[in-house]
């Protein structure tokens, strides 16, 4: 009997009870949307900001008496990262060289000289703009890559060929100019090669001067500290700038989320309560009738409870499966991938709606108890 007049209670009001249902989709479907996308934001946003290149770095530290780095230190480290938090990391090799200058009398002009890899540079410097194109692997080459500045000045363009020379080490190797980059940084007036040359140019064999590691997620701090206390050494270091910022960014998107939900929230219960309220006023008849055949204040106040948690939780499963397609949405329109799908975001959803569609319920509840069935009934 009771499922029956809840039932009825639904028939008899189906346009009242559309509104407040059309109320709770749309408030958990915004709601959840909103919630799905935050839950993945955190990483999204770090792919996003990886664009501005690497977060940490690792060199010796400046007060360490051996501050030679080699590869297999550099190896370390990446090992104590997951693979699937690590975009990329790259060497360098620092020297000073000098290189024949593009013009009748070839005169030699000291620059500085790079070793690194290439095949790296998309995945740790997306930002670099190349004219030409990068070496894609990290074996001995012919070619190397100018800067903007490096390349104006020596007067190289792409395809030319180009003398570098280190005095100390009396090296000397034939290279053609595959490409020239700009950067925006000191990197423009330098000149790159792959690793390895470098290394036998400056008889450096498997040393590097510094490496670049972008990674994703944010307050890398605590990994970074953790790290350190296994290096001898070296120093592994967030690049302030870089990292501050991300965290910046993703607290003013977390806190704008939060006010959405918010407006979200307050709008749902308002709007739910209202008609909630309206019912009421139009039910004082059967109330008051049902008072009068004995039926107390709690028994009313349960069943109008049950109508608002049915309500919620058929508009929390709805307005959810609408939030999951909206979260989608924003994925491919902002981070051009799809949000995760998180099974606990189901009964959280189905949950809170009906917290909501109770919670609304409340004020209209609490004038059932002030219904007099002697008034009602006598239709004053």
């Amino acid at each position: 009997m009771f499922l029956r007049m809840v039932g009825k209670a639904f028939k008899e009001r189906k346009s009242r009870i559309a509104i407040a249902f059309f109320a709770i989709v749309v408030g958990v479907g915004i709601i959840t949307s909103l919630f799905s996308v935050y839950y993945d934001i955190s990483i999204k946003m770090s792919k996003e900001l990886r664009a501005y290149g690497a977060n940490l770095i690792l060199a010796p530290k400046t007060q360490a008496k051996n501050k030679d780095m080699n590869i297999q230190q550099l190896n370390k480290v990446v090992n104590k990262f997951d693979e699937d938090k690590l975009v990329g990391y790259r060497p360098n090799l620092y020297g000073i060289a000098e290189a024949t200058s593009k013009g009748v009398l070839d005169a030699k002009k000291p620059v500085v000289l790079v070793g690194t890899w290439f095949d790296q540079v998309k995945k740790v410097n997306p930002y670099w703009k190349v004219k030409g194109q990068l070496l894609a692997n990290k074996k001995i080459s012919d070619e190397i890559v100018m800067g903007k500045e490096a390349a104006r000045k020596l007067g190289y363009n792409i395809g030319d060929q180009v003398t570098i020379s280190v005095e100390e080490t009396g090296e000397k190797k034939e290279f053609i100019v595959s490409g020239i980059i700009t950067t925006g940084s000191k990197a423009d007036s330098r000149v790159f090669v792959n690793l390895e040359v470098a290394q036998r140019l400056l008889d450096k064999q498997n040393e590097i001067d510094i490496a670049y590691y972008s990674l994703l997620g944010q307050n890398l701090n605590s990994k970074v500290t953790k790290i350190n206390k296994t290096l001898t050494g070296l120093e592994l270091k967030a690049i302030k700038k870089i990292a501050s910022s991300e965290g910046k960014i993703l607290t003013k998107i977390k806190s704008l989320m939060y006010l959405v939900v918010m407006i979200i929230l307050l709008s749902t219960l308002l709007c739910v309560s209202t008609t909630m309220m309206t019912i009421v006023t139009e039910r004082k008849e059967e109330i008051g009738l049902k008072k009068a055949l004995g039926a107390e204040n709690s028994n009313v106040i349960i069943e109008f409870l049950t109508e608002a948690a049915i309500l919620g939780g058929i508009g929390g499963l709805v307005g959810y499966g609408l939030g999951f397609l909206g979260a989608q949405a924003i994925g491919q329109s902002v981070f051009d991938s799809y949000i995760s799908f998180r099974f606990m975001v189901v009964p959280a959803s189905f949950i809170f709606a009906v917290l909501v569609s109770c919670f609304a319920s409340i004020i209209p509840v609490r004038m059932v108890v002030d219904v007099d069935p002697a008034v009602v009934l006598k239709g004053e």
